[in-house]
């Protein structure tokens, strides 16, 4: 978390004036990078998650051609939403094999970088009754084949050409 950030005001301290930084992407996919994780415990009101699940809240950039904007996604700790936790750590690279336990990074996750599908989340808000949209993630993509390996790109293979002897011409192993 950046401190600088963080940084308090007091009461009495001028501050500098800044537009909202934030950006609305459109739907699509988009790379991102994780900035951001903390390990927390749900203590909300919901039919599907029970007070007391712990969960990983994930935060992580996305850059698009409009901006760069932020994404917060939950990642619950609870065995129904295994294909979820699934697809994360497929997308940042740690590539779990379906099928057989697999134990995360979780100390690797900050930095990680992959690529997802946003979606455009219509919602009203609770303290104004106005309706608002974010980002919020539709589905974590797996990597590339070369698991994020950029190379040159490669010219196709050419075998050497046999050339033909010349009259009169030295010939190597013509002995």
């Amino acid at each position: 978390m950046n401190n600088e950030e963080n940084e308090f005001l007091g009461w009495g301290d001028s501050f500098i004036a800044e537009e909202s930084s934030f950006t609305l992407l459109p739907a699509g996919e988009y790379p991102f990078k994780v900035v951001g994780f903390e390990r927390k415990i749900y203590d909300g009101n919901s039919d599907k998650i029970q007070n007391g699940t712990p969960y990983a809240e994930i935060e992580m950039e996305f850059t698009g051609a409009e901006g760069t904007t932020k994404v917060f996604d939950r990642l619950y700790m609870v065995k129904k939403w295994q294909w979820k936790l699934t697809q994360f750590f497929t997308g940042i690279g740690q590539a779990p094999v379906i099928g057989q336990p697999f134990s995360p990074n979780w100390g690797a996750v900050v930095g990680s970088q992959g690529r997802a599908k946003l979606a455009i989340n219509k919602y009203t808000s609770s303290k104004t009754g106005k309706e608002n949209k974010n980002n919020q993630i539709d589905e974590y993509l797996a990597p590339a084949s070369n698991s994020g390996v950029v190379s040159q790109p490669q010219q196709p293979y050419q075998a050497p050409t046999q050339s033909t002897p010349q009259q009169g011409g030295f010939q190597p192993g013509a002995f």
